[in-house]
């Protein structure tokens, strides 16, 4: 049976969301978690290599906000921590000295995924999905 949130609905999100990762074009890699008594989606994670990327976005500061010890950490990530339950995506990210940010969504994965790939797109300078 198909539900909100479910890989289903991940799926949908992902095929929108990827390309806008990908035109970044700092190695992003996804993962995808899952509650397991339940199958609910719990988060979307796209890490990128972090020397690409502060190569691609030197205004970022990320390696200032690693400072020159910690620098490079294994990745930079761009995480979605998906709250099914008030039905908001968390959206928290590296660079920029970003704030998180709280999207509603509504259960359907396109246009769920039209407005997280919106809002990473917004953040990376790249194009929004379409």
């Amino acid at each position: 049976m198909k539900t909100a949130f479910d890989q289903s609905w991940a799926d949908d999100v992902c095929r929108l969301c990827d390309p806008v990762f990908e035109s970044a074009d700092v190695g992003f890699v996804r993962q995808t978690a899952h509650d397991p008594g339940s199958g609910i989606i719990t988060s979307l994670l796209w890490e990128a290599d972090p020397v690409r990327f502060a190569e691609r976005y030197p205004d970022s500061d990320v390696i200032e906000s690693y400072g020159p010890d910690d620098w490079p950490p294994h990745c930079i990530d761009y995480w979605v921590y998906v709250d099914a339950n008030a039905r908001q995506a968390h959206i928290s990210t590296e660079g920029w000295s970003s704030r998180d940010e709280i999207l509603d969504l509504s259960g359907d994965g396109v246009h769920d995924g039209l407005a997280i790939g919106s809002a990473m797109a917004r953040i990376l300078r790249v194009p929004p999905p379409g």
